[in-house]
């Protein structure tokens, strides 16, 4: 959150107040600052003896967020996982094309 902050997020989203960004539930705080433009998993307030009713409605909720968010947080390991590779397969390529024999 002091990333996001120092970085100037919250200034941004007070420029652009129709944006919305979704974030995980370490990101509560920067929530309540942005005004809510900030979206995270709703927190569980109902600790001890919680009806039934709330306990499946804070699942749905989480699970609904949750759903939203995999689609980014797949995108981003995605690429992460291609520059991973990309980097080990340039220099596997740089040694085999050496006139000397690679060590496995």
């Amino acid at each position: 959150m002091t990333q996001a902050r120092d970085a100037g997020l919250v200034e941004l989203l007070g420029r652009h107040r129709d944006l919305r960004l979704l974030a995980d539930a370490g990101s509560q705080g920067l929530s309540a600052q942005t005004g809510g433009q900030v979206v995270t998993p709703p927190h569980r307030r109902c600790k001890k003896n919680a009806p039934s009713w709330w306990e499946e409605r804070f699942t749905h909720q989480r699970k609904a967020h949750s759903s939203r968010r995999i689609r980014v947080v797949h995108g981003i390991a995605h690429l992460k996982n291609w520059r991973t590779l990309s980097r080990h397969s340039a220099g596997a390529n740089s040694s085999m094309n050496s006139s000397r024999p690679a060590r496995w």
